[in-house]
C-alpha cells in the first residue's frame, strides 16, 4: 500500500496460497515496487503484503505507449520482446508490464527500452527502488 495525496492506492495482485499468511506473487506487478514475479510474500490478516520472503530474481519493467509519437512502436517493442524469454501483461492499451527472468535478459530489456524512451517513442521504468539491472 502506498499513501499519495492523503489517499490509499492499492494494486491487487494475482498469488498463489503457500500458506496462512504465505503467497506466492503469480503476475507482473503493474504499480507496486519491489516485488515481481514469483517473489514469496508474508501478508497480513487482511492480505496486504508486510514483506519480500524470498525474491525470485526476476526484473520488473513498466513501458507507457501513450505519448507515442509511433503508432507501431508497441509492434516493435512485442517482436524485440518475442526473441527473449520474458513474460508479458497488459493494465491497457498503453500500459505494458514485462518481467524478465535474470539479469542478463534484464539487461537486454532494459537497454531496448532505453534506446525507444531516447527516441521517445515510449516512457520506461523499473520496478524496482532498491536495484536496476
Amino acid at each position: 500500500m502506498e499513501e499519495k495525496n492523503s489517499k490509499n492506492e492499492w494494486e491487487q495482485l494475482w498469488a498463489i496460497r503457500l500458506g496462512d499468511k504465505r503467497f506466492c506473487i503469480g503476475c507482473i506487478p503493474f504499480f507496486a515496487f519491489d516485488l515481481a514475479l514469483g517473489d514469496e510474500v508474508e501478508t497480513d490478516e487482511n492480505y496486504v503484503i508486510q514483506r519480500v520472503i524470498k525474491e525470485s530474481g526476476h526484473y520488473t519493467f513498466r513501458v507507457w505507449f501513450g505519448n507515442s509519437t509511433d503508432q507501431e512502436i508497441k509492434n516493435e517493442v512485442l517482436k524485440f520482446m518475442d526473441n527473449l524469454p520474458v513474460e508479458l501483461e497488459w493494465s491497457s492499451a498503453n500500459l505494458l508490464a514485462i518481467s524478465a527472468p535474470d539479469p542478463s535478459q534484464a539487461k537486454q530489456v532494459a537497454d531496448y527500452l532505453y534506446t525507444q524512451q531516447s527516441m521517445e517513442y515510449l516512457i520506461y521504468e523499473t520496478g524496482r527502488t532498491t536495484r536496476n539491472p
